[in-house]
């Protein structure tokens, strides 16, 4: 499948940073972006709801960017959790994945919930500005990346990726273990410790099934 013209990415971004548009890039999974992003993948954008919406989606009908279906369109959502936006340009087939809050789904019957509050506020309080040659982006922090990378795999993708597992690792001496901890526990709750151990020794082919079985709440 052939590959998005990086300069669109390149500009796409350029212009979300110029007006000013709040949002954060929540993975760039093996550096994909801006040159290896491939047509029908999706860019991952967690946006303000706010008077924001106004001005990022003005700038989206001004770019060429239209709404279509999302795949996740009839899925449940709890807790009032706002669904997922596409937004495709036709014209350079950028395709962007739009969230007001970072979702997981449940090990129940696959729902979408919100993660907790704390790791919320957290992302915007904590982002970060990136520049990988002319890309720049606004992204989540190292911790709240680390754990947000964590909590995908084991709730959405329910498998840990060679992508995922390679950056995991690339952030695990950048993390402020205690922030990250805390923060973890909100998520996996007494597992925690385990699941730790088990990333500093790169076990993730067993993190999965063990979370599962583990009884100790």
């Amino acid at each position: 499948m052939s590959k998005i013209d990086s300069g669109e990415i390149i500009s796409i971004f350029e212009k979300l940073n110029s007006h000013q548009i709040e949002y954060i890039l929540l993975r760039n999974i093996d550096n994909e972006l801006p040159n290896q992003l491939r047509q029908g993948k999706d860019i991952d954008l967690l946006v303000k709801k706010n008077s924001n919406n106004k001005k990022l989606y003005k700038l989206l009908k001004d770019e060429g960017y239209k709404e279509i279906r999302h795949p996740h369109k009839n899925d449940i959502y709890l807790y009032s959790s706002d669904k997922f936006i596409f937004q495709f340009n036709k014209k350079n087939k950028i395709r962007l994945d739009l969230q007001t809050q970072i979702l997981c789904r449940s090990l129940n019957l696959g729902e979408w919930l919100p993660l907790h509050q704390e790791i919320q506020d957290s992302a915007w309080a904590n982002k970060k500005k990136y520049t990988e040659g002319q890309l720049s982006y606004w992204g989540l922090s190292y911790d709240d990346e680390f754990i947000c990378l964590i909590v995908r795999s084991v709730f959405d993708k329910r498998m840990f990726l060679n992508g995922y597992i390679k950056k995991i690792i690339d952030l695990y001496p950048l993390i402020n273990l205690e922030n990250v901890t805390f923060k973890l526990e909100l998520v996996f709750f007494k597992y925690t410790s385990l699941l730790l151990n088990k990333i500093k020794n790169h076990e993730f082919d067993s993190i999965l099934i063990d979370y599962i079985k583990f009884k100790e709440y």
